[in-house]
């Protein structure tokens, strides 16, 4: 019994023991854990565990405003605009092609930790835990720090792997909150703002520019749209009544029936009400992406995706892919062990898979913008105005869809489906004719567009000042200029044609076809308040210039540069370019967005902008030129960067866009030269 009574004893001192080293080295313990605990916070993240954090330390944070806000007022208007007539699942992008880009992403980002800690992100969504989101413009900056920017991040290393970017044909691909659509050049606009007249563009009904979209740069440097995207609010359009709008394959039809309706669409929350928001975002963002000439977009509205696909090949078909983050990344992964699959489906994850799909198909411009344009044309049809041939007896659902496997370009694609109906023959034969007159006429006509998704590129370089300073002033040709052979066509070392006859042949040429010698400079960026440069090519004499185009019924801005370009006319060559002539061609070029250039303001190739590289002197350069002209009465009231550009043939800084140019009085004392040319307050 002692020996019993002395173990227990023993047993209880042990046990003492051991509580008392365990609270001695619990503070330690806890030490240590803190010490770990705050490493994992602020050492650089995994791919996984970035999107991980970004996941549930931005996108969740997220507060909305009172769901009594939800549902009102009305849908922006589509009113005259093409819609499709069929809405269905993007099967293709669901059932493999967003897994396979984002294999792409975490195979080049593998386990290297290249991203923002967790105590970044963790810091940043805390930002919106603080006020809950009840207007447009706060959603777009939530989904631009917690969608956009680790985007960006994540997609980045792969533009530094040089078979990503020959895999993809780009350098670089971003995504942008503005998406010109270059009907701002209309000077009607710009006038009735002058003369205080509302005039509406982007915004409330009739909206015709996106919120934003994908801007990629191609490997030789130029830049263009890869898709476009539109923000909704989420208390316009909820989850749920996104889902159940998505799943109805008629959902156009139903609508534009109602609308039709003697009682019409009501304003509230009803289900009805709720379907034609739904159907009004769709239809606004497929004719985005008709006008931009790309087959991808997506509606964002700060809790879901809906990414869509336009095959041309089956114009009647827009397809849809709905990503709900929260209702798919629905656990915590481990700390230890990210889960690749849940993470996937992120916001962050499906976007980037989306975006570098939309690589594969790259914008369509001039005129195979325009001829996707006619081919769709007679196929689509226009919303309030016309409807579809019994659009409630929908065919079987395919199996799989277009995107799936490409259909040749000259064959008939699965334009809608195989039962009979004569709207669905008209369908298949216009789009095999088109493609197959696309196929021989870019062929044909050789040169027209730049790179990617438009013809050849003009390959001619520009002709000199001196060429077509000599044009214009009726002297002999230029012996230096690169494409004198196509100009000496007589023989006699004279310009084959006046300065009248050229203006005449450029308009003649852009009247029969404005895609013929002509290639707008977008993709290099040059398009400015005013106007979009041009590449030109009179192909019958081989001159080769630029053209400063506008899409106004009357081009005022560029009426008043020719003015300024007259009173320049002795340093035309020298100082500023050789002025050609104000022309105009009507349908005109069209641009991205839809708006169309029908006048273009003729002149010699000014050069590239001048930097500090170029020459020793640039500043010095830059005030002589400028100087230059407030002699010869024009204050310029534009001296940017972009309108002074370095002529190696003139070795001097020359100055365009006078489009805010002012006229001045000539001085009567050379000591008020400076003042006169003080440059004018507002453009």
């Amino acid at each position: 019994m002692a020996k019993e009574t002395d173990e227990n004893k023993r047993l209880e001192r042990l046990i003492r023991e051991s509580e008392s080293r365990c609270q001695e080295s619990r503070p330690k313990t806890e030490e240590i854990e803190s010490r770990e605990e705050e490493r994992r916070m602020n050492q650089r993240a995994t791919l996984g565990e970035y999107l991980y954090n970004c996941h549930f330390g931005i996108y969740q944070k997220l507060g909305l405003a009172s769901p009594s806000h939800c549902f009102t007022g009305l849908a922006p208007s589509v009113d005259g605009k093409y819609y499709p007539k069929w809405l269905r699942p993007w099967r293709a992008f669901t059932d493999g092609q967003r897994q396979e880009h984002f294999n792409d992403v975490m195979r080049i980002n593998g386990e290297r930790r290249l991203f923002h800690q967790e105590s970044t992100t963790r810091d940043v969504g805390e930002r919106f835990t603080r006020s809950k989101a009840d207007c447009k413009s706060e959603i777009r900056y939530f989904e631009f720090v917690a969608v956009e920017c680790p985007v960006q991040n994540i997609l980045d290393p792969l533009w530094a792997d040089e078979r990503m970017r020959r895999k993809y044909q780009v350098t670089d691909l971003s995504v942008s909150s503005g998406i010109r659509n270059f009907h701002d050049l209309d000077d009607d606009f710009n006038h009735k703002l002058d003369q205080g007249v509302e005039w509406q563009v982007e915004t409330g009904r009739g909206k015709q520019q996106p919120d934003g979209g994908g801007i990629r740069t191609d490997l030789d440097g130029n830049k263009s749209a890869a898709f476009v995207y539109d923000q909704q609010a989420p208390h316009k359009i909820a989850v749920d009544c996104l889902e159940a709008a998505l799943a109805k394959e008629t959902l156009f039809a139903d609508v534009h029936k109602l609308a039709h309706a003697e009682q019409g669409i009501p304003d509230s929350k009803t289900q009805e009400a709720q379907e034609a928001r739904v159907a009004t975002a769709l239809i606004q963002v497929f004719n985005y992406m008709f006008w931009y000439g790309v087959s991808y977009g997506y509606i964002v509205t700060s809790k879901c995706y809906v990414f869509l696909f336009h095959d041309r090949a089956e114009p009647l078909v827009l397809r849809w892919h709905l990503c709900v983050p929260d209702k798919a990344v629905t656990r915590a992964t481990s700390r230890v062990q990210v889960d690749h699959d849940q993470v996937s489906h992120t916001a962050v994850a499906e976007l980037a898979s989306f975006c570098l799909l939309s690589l594969s198909s790259p914008a369509l411009t001039g005129r195979l913008l325009q001829e996707a344009v006619d081919q769709a044309a007679p196929v689509l049809k226009k919303w309030k105005t016309e409807e579809y041939v019994d659009p409630l007896t929908g065919p079987e659902l395919e199996v799989t869809d277009s995107s799936l496997a490409p259909f040749p370009r000259g064959t008939d694609g699965p334009c809608d489906d195989k039962d009979g109906r004569v709207e669905d023959q008209q369908c298949r034969s216009a789009v095999s004719t088109s493609l197959n007159r696309r196929e021989t006429d870019s062929i044909s006509k050789g040169s027209g567009d730049g790179p990617g998704g438009s013809a050849l590129a003009l390959t001619r370089p520009y002709c000199t000042q001196a060429c077509l300073a000599g044009l214009k002033l009726a002297r002999p040709l230029d012996s230096s200029c690169p494409n004198v052979l196509s100009h000496g066509v007589r023989g006699d070392g004279q310009h084959p044609i006046t300065a009248h006859e050229f203006a005449d042949l450029v308009t003649e040429q852009l009247q029969q076809d404005p895609y013929q010698g002509c290639e707008a400079l977008l993709g290099q960026g040059k398009a400015g308040a005013s106007g979009v440069l041009f590449k030109l090519e009179l192909v019958q004499f081989g001159y080769t210039f630029v053209g400063k185009g506008s899409v106004s019924a009357r081009p005022r801005r560029l009426e008043h540069e020719s003015r300024v370009y007259q009173r320049l006319d002795k340093l035309q060559g020298e100082v500023v370019p050789v002025h050609m002539g104000l022309i105009s061609f009507h349908p005109g070029y069209i641009l991205p967005g839809g708006a169309y250039v029908v006048h273009m303001m003729l002149m010699s190739w000014a050069g590239e902008m001048a930097t500090d590289a170029t020459t020793s002197s640039l500043q010095s350069e830059i005030e002589r030129s400028l100087h230059t002209l407030c002699q010869n009465g024009v204050g310029h009231g534009d001296e940017r960067a972009a309108n002074c550009l370095w002529n190696a043939e003139r070795g001097c800084v020359m100055v365009i866009d006078f489009d805010c140019a002012i006229l001045l009085q000539p001085p009567k004392h050379n000591s008020l030269i400076s003042l006169k040319c003080s440059p004018p307050t507002a453009c």
